[in-house]
């Protein structure tokens, strides 16, 4: 009796305890934004946090530029569509996000000015861009 009690339980607060997908998503993004930022990805980016959006379900990443990279006059259309095709062949090749690639998610960069706060480049990417 007292198994099949401890079962039960069991079984209640699993059922009680499990979240979508995109709540998982959301709660992912934001522990990740807590733990792993601001953190520098190299001298001059940094990326400040991570959102789940659910409609378009996707990833928000935000990044801030920031010292001899942040001059506008640098980013020339061809820089701008080379720097595009770089962020979407990492999508294509990173694994981690093969779940989120699966249910059709898009990916948006935005990076921002660090002296101005300015919207600095922004490029988005859906299931037909990287599949």
């Amino acid at each position: 009796m007292r198994k099949l009690l401890f079962l039960l339980i069991v079984a209640m607060t699993a059922v009680g305890c499990t979240e979508s997908f995109e709540d998982r998503c959301r709660r992912e993004a934001k522990e990740y934004s807590e733990r792993e930022c601001p953190r520098m990805v190299d001298t001059f980016i940094r990326m400040d946090s991570m959102a789940f959006e659910s409609e378009p379900a996707g990833l928000i990443y935000y990044y801030t530029v920031i010292g001899d990279l942040d001059n506008d006059t640098l980013l020339t259309p061809d820089v701008v569509e080379d720097f595009r095709a770089r962020l979407l062949e990492s999508i294509r090749n990173d694994i981690n996000m093969k779940r989120y690639k699966d249910k059709g998610f898009n990916f948006t960069y935005r990076y921002n000015s660090g002296s101005t706060g300015k919207p600095f480049v922004e490029a988005t990417f859906g299931p037909d861009d990287y599949k």
